[in-house]
């Protein structure tokens, strides 16, 4: 009997209202985003991402979200030269700004996010992959003279999170387990595409948020995930692993611009897939997630898999 209680504590520990220990929800969620192909010895191809972004709850509507997003990639080609290379990728620089709803529940959550952007000089790419550089001690990349023409972009970006409870099990000592499964469809001058993939996690009090890791549009410092049976007072950890496959019909990147086209030197791969391995905390309100990700070749002459490292921290009060 003693044991059945110890059990029964355990699968409700978390306080509620008015008890001691009780934490509120977060209503505001701000987060900080970098990927970086450096931290695995290359600077090719998608070598650089930055991604900031802000969700807050919507009054009297807690699973409903208004979000905003800053978003900076930036590509350069494989060969370290003065120009564009024939079959590599080009210079290219891409930075958006996003307004974003989120919808939050227990068992499907979605967000759809509209990103106003631009390409070529008016990205700040060159600028921006110059200073980072320069405070890393790194060469500096001399082709941007040649990248990508600078245009207006449109994107629609819509995620769906799908929860999957039988994988879902919680330990008498307090490991816990979970997963998701997720699609996610882009349309606009920057891609068409479509996303599907499942995520793992295994760790103690896993929270709701960090389930969207990187800086794709979609993807916010808040979980679109309800779950019960955490406790925001308490410290979370966890590993994260999982995979997903990418059709592709369009890439401005790799097939030329909407509004201004330049020469194609590379042939863009319709199919890609990727993995993704990392490390979760939160404590006290704070996320901090290392990452790696590996993604297959993005169009057909290029050289080697993508392979780049993510680092993300979120606020959340």
């Amino acid at each position: 009997m003693a044991a059945a209680s110890a059990a029964v504590d355990y699968v409700n520990p978390i306080p509620q209202p008015g008890e001691p220990g009780y934490a509120p929800q977060p209503r505001h969620h701000f987060r900080f985003v970098m990927e970086n192909d450096s931290a695995f010895g290359s600077d090719c191809n998608y070598s650089h991402g930055t991604r900031i972004d802000y969700a807050r709850n919507l009054d009297k509507m807690p699973e409903h979200a208004f979000g905003c997003s800053f978003t900076q990639n930036i590509y350069t080609p494989y060969l370290h030269t003065h120009g564009a290379v024939q079959g590599e990728h080009p210079y290219a620089g891409y930075l958006a700004l996003g307004v974003a709803h989120l919808y939050t529940g227990e068992h499907v959550g979605s967000s759809v996010e509209f990103q106003l952007g631009t390409t070529g000089r008016t990205s700040l790419a060159e600028e921006a992959q110059d200073l980072i550089h320069k405070t890393c001690g790194l060469e500096r990349w001399k082709g941007w003279h040649d990248q990508i023409p600078a245009e207006v972009t449109f994107q629609f970006t819509a995620r769906q999170d799908y929860r999957l409870p039988w994988f879902e099990i919680t330990s008498p000592g307090g490991w816990q387990t979970d997963a998701t499964f997720f699609t996610r469809e882009e349309l606009g001058t920057v891609s068409i595409a479509a996303e599907t993939g499942v995520y793992f996690r295994l760790g103690r009090n896993l929270p709701p948020g960090m389930q969207l890791v990187g800086n794709n549009a979609g993807n916010f410092g808040v979980g679109l995930l309800r779950k019960n049976d955490y406790d925001p007072a308490a410290t979370s950890w966890y590993v994260r692993a999982g995979g997903s496959v990418k059709y592709v019909a369009r890439d401005l990147f790799i097939d030329g611009g909407v509004f201004h086209d330049f020469d194609r030197t590379c042939g863009r791969q319709p199919w890609v897939a990727e993995a993704q391995l990392g490390l979760g905390v939160r404590h006290k309100g704070i996320d901090y997630y290392a990452g790696m990700v590996a993604r297959t070749r993005s169009f057909r002459s290029q050289i080697d898999d993508t392979v780049f490292g993510t680092f993300n921290f979120a606020f959340h009060w």
